[in-house]
């Protein structure tokens, strides 16, 4: 966990979500005291440019972290989401040098790489946590050089 905190150190703001019984609670990891945040409620109506223009109105010229969940990673960065592509649509929309932070459990993480489309938006770290001890194991995909 220490490694994470370090990771988001420079970040003064964070676009969040409510997990869905299936995803990682972030909140558990990720310390949000005094910082500007921006939460993703958890529809699939929500239009991703809407909310990808709200998160910027809020968030402005702040350094940001997206934590974002997954169904199934991998250690290159590739997310595979419900199926829908509203992640991808969303982060095609904000700053390409918010720090892209994935979550997922032991179960959800591939150990060999996914099938990445041409309009599959990378993360730049994925945490995969242990569900029975809560153990964190943090990978950096080498997106913007972490």
């Amino acid at each position: 966990m220490e490694e994470l905190a370090r990771l988001l150190r420079p970040y003064r703001a964070y676009v969040t979500y409510t997990p869905l019984k299936t995803e990682v609670d972030a909140s558990r990891f990720v310390r949000l005291t005094d910082a500007m945040s921006y939460a993703i409620a958890p529809r699939a109506s929500l239009d991703p440019a809407t909310e990808a223009l709200a998160a910027l109105s809020t968030i402005g010229s702040l350094p940001a972290a997206i934590l974002i969940p997954g169904r199934r990673f991998d250690e290159s960065g590739t997310r595979h989401g419900q199926g829908g592509g509203w992640y991808d649509r969303f982060l095609a929309r904000v700053p390409d040098s918010w720090l892209r932070v994935g979550f997922c459990f032991t179960d959800q993480f591939s150990p060999t790489l996914l099938t990445r489309n041409q309009w599959d938006q990378p993360m730049d770290n994925v945490c995969v946590v242990d569900r029975a001890s809560g153990a964190l194991t943090l990978y950096g995909s080498g997106r913007l050089g972490a």
